[in-house]
C-alpha cells in the first residue's frame, strides 16, 4: 500500500475516467445520445472556462482586502492559469480554430460560472475569507472542466496535457484551502490520502 498525494489522485481520476469512456464507447447509451465533441470544440469549452478563471482572480486582487503574503500567493497562481489560457490558445490555433474571447465584463463572467452550476458572487468580495472562498469555488469549477474534457478527448497528447493542468489546478485548490484554514491540514484537505497498491 502507498499514499498518494491528492494531486496524485487527481490524475489517476483523469485516467481512468478516460480508460472508462474508452472502453464504453462502442454502441454505448451516452455515444448514441448525442453527437461527440471534437477535440477542438472540448478545447474551446476549457479555455472559456480558463478564462473566467482568470477574471475571479483578478477580481479577488482588484478587491483590496488581501493581506501582501495571500496577495503575492494569488497573483503567482493568476500567473499560471494564464500560461493555461495561453497553452490552450496555441493548441487552438494549431487546429485553425479562432480561440473565444474573454467574457466583456464581470456580469457576463458570474453569468458564465452560473452556467458550472457556481453562483459565488464576484463582486462581494468584502473580506479575504470571501476571496479565497470565492477561488476555491472557481477552482473546482476548473478541476471539473479539465476531468470532463480528459474523459472525451481522443488526442492522447490533449488528455496529457489536460491531466497536467488539472492537476495544477487541483494544487491551487489545496493552496488556498490551506491559507484560508490556517493551515489546518485536516480542514484544508479533509482527505488528503489514499491507500492503494502500486
Amino acid at each position: 500500500m502507498e499514499a498518494r498525494t491528492r494531486r496524485e489522485l487527481v490524475r489517476g481520476a483523469a485516467v481512468s475516467a478516460a480508460g472508462a469512456a474508452a472502453l464504453s464507447w462502442p454502441g454505448g447509451a451516452a455515444a448514441q445520445a448525442a453527437p461527440a465533441e471534437t477535440d477542438t470544440e472540448l478545447l474551446g469549452r476549457t479555455l472559456r472556462t480558463e478564462q473566467l478563471v482568470v477574471v475571479a482572480y483578478r477580481q479577488a486582487l482588484a478587491s483590496g482586502v488581501l493581506s501582501p503574503p495571500v496577495a503575492r500567493a494569488v497573483r503567482e497562481i493568476l500567473g499560471q492559469e494564464l500560461t493555461h489560457v495561453a497553452t490552450l490558445d496555441r493548441e487552438l490555433s494549431m487546429r485553425g480554430a479562432q480561440p473565444a474571447e474573454p467574457p466583456r465584463d464581470v456580469v457576463a463572467a458570474q453569468r458564465g460560472f452560473a452556467a458550472h452550476h457556481m453562483y459565488t458572487s464576484l463582486t462581494n468580495l468584502h473580506s479575504q475569507n470571501a476571496c479565497l472562498k470565492l477561488l476555491i469555488d472557481v477552482e473546482t469549477v476548473a478541476e471539473s472542466a479539465y476531468l470532463e474534457a480528459i474523459a472525451k478527448l481522443a488526442d492522447a497528447r490533449l488528455v496529457r496535457l489536460s491531466a497536467e493542468i488539472m492537476g495544477a489546478e487541483a494544487q491551487h485548490w489545496t493552496a488556498l484551502s490551506s491559507v484560508r484554514h490556517h493551515g489546518d491540514v485536516m480542514m484544508s484537505v479533509p482527505y488528503p490520502f489514499v491507500g492503494g497498491s502500486t
